[in-house]
């Protein structure tokens, strides 16, 4: 991996305004991975990269579990939620393609209610407290889709919960929990080693310097709120993974497929995702055409990372 000047600059100036972080960086070019770790705990426990919580690229993964359920048929993308879940009362769903696109009419801030703020206010924020710790436990998912009445309007929305139930809407698919189906799914097809939802080798985060520790998820018997945001991940894993994205053939022959995984257009060909907890950071981009792509974790907040991201993805194809 080449690293230009103007990538040392951004590392550098990272690492000096948060020297308690670990910044690992990666690019993926032609199938040939290469990567580097920098700051505070390069490398655990005899040698293993470092785990961050990689937040909401948790979602890429959950919508490419879907791109296979669609290739199998055993969904397609205008499914709707009560065509799986049988229990819920006849009214209007959104499909399965809403939900992945954000376009469900769940609000932003479902399913979270006067206690879930109060919550937030006791423990000062949500750096350290995870607002969907237990939430979005599948009994509580399926009673907000059997009360809520939701905008059939369909606009961009982001919504954590739509993600909720697109783990619940698998867990009945495969008639098992969807921490399971995902850890299979992890480990079977995708032959990462690396990613789970456990705490080995996981980074605590920090914010200004100080230790948050990591966000929890409450054991409840499915909770399908992790489809959301609740896997880890190391930085050969997310370069394996982007490797198998852009070489997917549905990405190659319809580049605009992207857009189901949750993922935002740059540019022609180019295409972003941010995963972010309560003090950690994600980032991965595709180029498409180039087949490339650049990911970027650490566990601190930091302005500078997309545009890191960026520069290394652009590095990466000039050699």
């Amino acid at each position: 991996m080449r690293i230009s000047v103007k990538i040392e600059n951004i590392i550098k100036k990272i690492i000096a305004a948060h020297p308690t972080s670990t910044l690992s960086v990666g690019v993926s070019y032609r199938k040939e991975l290469s990567w580097q770790t920098y700051g505070n705990r390069t490398c655990l426990n005899e040698g293993k990269l470092p785990n961050y919580e990689i937040g909401s690229l948790t979602k890429v993964f959950t919508a490419f579990y879907f791109i296979k359920l669609f290739q199998k048929k055993v969904v397609t993308s205008q499914t709707k939620i009560n065509e799986i879940i049988s229990s819920l009362p006849e009214k209007e769903y959104p499909t399965i393609s809403d939900l992945l696109m954000h376009r469900s009419g769940y609000g932003y801030l479902t399913p979270l209610k006067l206690n879930d703020f109060i919550k937030i206010i006791k423990h000062k924020g949500t750096r350290q407290y995870n607002p969907y710790e237990s939430n979005m436990c599948s009994n509580c998912v399926e009673n907000v889709l059997i009360h809520k009445k939701i905008n059939t309007r369909h606009r961009y929305v982001y919504s954590n919960f739509g993600y909720a139930v697109l783990g619940l809407i698998i867990s009945r698919l495969e008639a098992n929990i969807y921490e399971n189906c995902m850890n299979s799914f992890l480990k079977d097809k995708l032959e990462l080693t690396g990613t789970n939802f456990g705490m080995a080798n996981l980074l605590p985060g920090y914010f200004r310097n100080r230790n948050y520790g990591n966000w929890q998820w409450d054991n409840c018997e499915n909770n399908v709120g992790k489809a959301a945001g609740g896997l880890k991940s190391n930085i050969i894993d997310m370069l394996k993974f982007s490797n198998k994205l852009f070489m997917e053939p549905v990405f190659q022959e319809r580049p605009e497929s992207f857009s189901l995984m949750g993922m935002v257009r740059e540019k022609e060909g180019l295409w972003l995702k941010v995963g972010q907890t309560g003090t950690q950071l994600s980032i991965m981009v595709i180029d498409i055409n180039n087949s490339a792509s650049a990911v970027v974790l650490i566990n601190c907040l930091s302005k500078h990372c997309i545009s890191l991201a960026n520069e290394l993805i652009q590095e990466a194809i000039k050699e």
